[in-house]
């Protein structure tokens, strides 16, 4: 196990009991894998506010969690499993981003107050979200007018990050340099303030169809 230096949570039962959980919720051969305890234990610090491994890792609190790595590595059942470790201050929606942009497709701009709330402060939505899956969504189109509906939504949220703290979190596929490619170097700058970047290795290894019981 990752070593831990000081920390006033037990991280040898959250681990178990996050197992028993994941079987649970995705099926006996769910697993948490150690190779995976240096990228998974900074992720619990955050949603349990455990300020001495967060710090100890690099963590800031005050930043979502963006956690990025090739397909089939675990990133959204991990997002979705430590929803249930993580205090009601902190407590966020996991959604996929393709299921974003067909919502757009279907209502249009409207559907945007979900995610970043009204015109005025006193409307705005301070929900946190993960957002699932971040490049894998299409082009959203409503009435013949395209929008790339999770770029304005990301710099929607920056503003809720910088003027309230509003927290974001985030999975993706997408290596820092495609990310660039797709949305922009603004959107890509305004990432790097506002997310933990925790990210699988490359060689991390595909877990879908493993039948293994931790």
């Amino acid at each position: 196990m990752t070593r831990i230096t000081t920390s006033l949570f037990n991280y040898k039962e959250i681990l178990p009991m996050l197992a028993d959980k994941g079987r649970q919720l995705f099926g006996e051969h769910f697993r948490i894998y150690p190779e995976d305890l240096k990228l998974i234990i900074p992720i619990i610090a955050w949603m349990v506010r455990d300020v001495e491994v967060a710090k100890q890792f690099g963590i800031d609190l005050q930043k979502g969690i963006f956690l990025g790595g090739p397909v089939g590595t675990g990133k959204t059942q991990i997002m979705q499993l430590l929803r249930c470790i993580t205090p009601g201050s902190v407590c966020y929606e996991v959604k996929h981003c393709d299921l974003i942009s067909r919502e757009y497709t279907l209502k249009g701009p409207s559907m945007l107050s979900n995610y970043l709330g009204g015109d005025n402060n006193d409307k705005y939505n301070h929900r946190i979200w993960c957002f699932d899956d971040l490049g894998s969504e299409d082009i959203a189109h409503h009435y013949g007018n395209n929008c790339q509906v999770m770029k304005k939504i990301l710099l929607g949220r920056y503003e809720l990050y910088t003027h309230f703290g509003t927290v974001t979190h985030m999975t993706s596929r997408l290596t820092t340099k495609a990310i660039e490619q797709k949305y922009g170097t603004e959107v890509r700058s305004r990432m790097r303030e506002m997310f933990n970047r925790i990210i699988f290795d490359g060689n991390a290894k595909d877990k879908r169809g493993i039948i293994a019981v931790s």
